[in-house]
């Protein structure tokens, strides 16, 4: 299997001759805008951030999870990329601000109160989309900073290929939900919907196994499934979150919004871990679907789409960069907190 993988779908862009627009006053919940400063701890302060955010809300005699699910997102607009937060309650902004300014020391996050609550579709344009998803269950787990983690930032090339010329909108939105602590695993009170537990997968993976029809016999565990059941092991007690993750690319030329939205989704390659054969795979959304794919952008909708990803991996996929990615275009903040001259504003991009 390559490390791109997708369904037989074709990433085809199409125009649906409709006018798509959201006013930033008509987007339920508070929509977050933050300018962050290049000097911040990257994906390790989105750790930190989703860490203080783990609130779990349950109701029921079997705990039901009634936790409000939250978004990240990245805009490439009117030639920028830009990061938003959208955060389901006026009480949850408030908070997630104060945390924000924590995490992203010196960035300055305020609430969108008008122009866009996301970038405008016109008639003339043409719109590309897709979901992601994990190759298999979620207790194998993706590529992140930790351990034997990325060389590099991989927003450095996603914030890349989301760039084209400044008619072109490309959205990356990360809808996510926590997830009880208890996620992985069994206690015999049903949380799992497999019915197994990292446990019983990671012994699985020690079995020994029998090959063959006409002469049977027993297959030691390799190496790499010795090495992937420690892995997944690790996921015990973790905190995690139930995910959703979309791409959106718009253009009045059809081949380039084709190629932002085909791109990007590449570029979610640099997530696939070798030890556990673990990736994104990528499926282009039809185009008898886009009109309900444009309303999950703008509710800001969530699915149980079984992609749970602990803190960890799900940092890599929704956190502000730093100086490290080196991407033109960034909107970031020239001035630290209490500075009034940018300390290199002609280095700033």
């Amino acid at each position: 299997m390559g490390l791109f993988s997708r369904s037989n779908s074709t990433f085809t862009a199409t125009n649906l001759g409709e006018q798509y627009f959201q006013p930033a006053e008509d987007t339920p919940g508070t929509l977050l805008r933050i300018t962050p400063h290049k000097d911040n701890d990257g994906i390790q302060g989105a750790a930190r951030l989703l860490q203080s955010i783990h609130d779990v809300q349950t109701s029921g005699f079997r705990g039901k999870n009634t936790s409000d699910h939250h978004a990240f997102e990245l805009w490439f607009d009117e030639g920028r990329v830009k990061f938003l937060m959208h955060a389901a309650t006026e009480k949850v902004a408030t908070k997630y601000t104060t945390r924000l300014e924590n995490a992203y020391a010196n960035s300055d996050v305020h609430t969108v109160e008008d122009g866009d609550g996301f970038p405008p579709i016109d008639t003339d344009d043409y719109v590309a989309a897709a979901e992601l998803d994990i190759e298999r269950h979620y207790f194998y787990p993706i590529r992140h900073h930790e351990g034997d983690g990325f060389t590099h930032d991989p927003y450095s090339e996603v914030t890349s290929e989301m760039q084209g010329p400044e008619e072109t909108r490309v959205v990356v939105q990360v809808v996510f939900r926590p997830e009880p602590k208890e996620w992985a695993i069994d206690d015999g009170g049903g949380l799992l919907r497999s019915g197994e537990s990292v446990d019983d997968v990671a012994e699985g993976l020690r079995q020994n196994t029998v090959t063959g029809w006409l002469d049977p016999r027993e297959r030691e565990a390799s190496k790499k499934d010795k090495d992937a059941a420690k892995i997944i092991e690790q996921q015990r007690g973790k905190y995690a979150f139930n995910t959703n993750l979309r791409i959106i690319a718009v253009s009045p030329d059809k081949y380039e919004a084709e190629a932002r939205c085909e791109g990007v989704a590449g570029m979610f390659t640099r997530y696939y871990n070798s030890k556990t054969e673990q990736g994104f795979e990528a499926t282009p959304v039809s185009k008898s679907r886009l009109p309900t794919i444009i309303e999950s952008f703008h509710t800001r909708e969530w699915h149980d789409r079984e992609m749970i990803l602990t803190i960890d991996e799900l940092a890599g996929a929704a956190h502000i960069p730093n100086e490290e990615i080196n991407t033109p275009n960034i909107d970031w903040k020239n001035t630290q907190r209490g500075s009034s001259i940018p300390p290199d504003s002609a280095q700033q991009q």
